[in-house]
């Protein structure tokens, strides 16, 4: 069986609020990928636009251990991608 993803959360406006739509990829032991579809209606709950310099800075969670500030990766046509490190 493959292996079991953590549950996302991001701060917005100063809580801990789950990411249901965005999908992760572990890269490496201590990082993971985040794609935020940029039809999300986290970007203007967040008031952060669409774009990865919009999330870059952003506190996320994975399973409620607390990430370093996001760093803006990459998008394509239909998401944001964001690297998360969590040490």
């Amino acid at each position: 069986m493959g292996e079991v993803l953590p549950k996302v959360t991001v701060v917005v406006r100063g809580r801990f609020q789950p990411l249901p739509a965005a999908t992760l990829t572990k890269v490496s032991t201590n990082a993971w990928s985040v794609r935020i579809p940029k039809a999300d209606p986290v970007h203007a709950a967040a008031r952060r636009p669409a774009t990865p310099e919009g999330w870059d800075g952003a506190i996320f969670a994975l399973d409620g251990k607390e990430a370093e500030p996001a760093l803006g990766s990459g998008e394509d046509a239909v998401a944001v991608v964001l690297t998360l490190l969590v040490f």
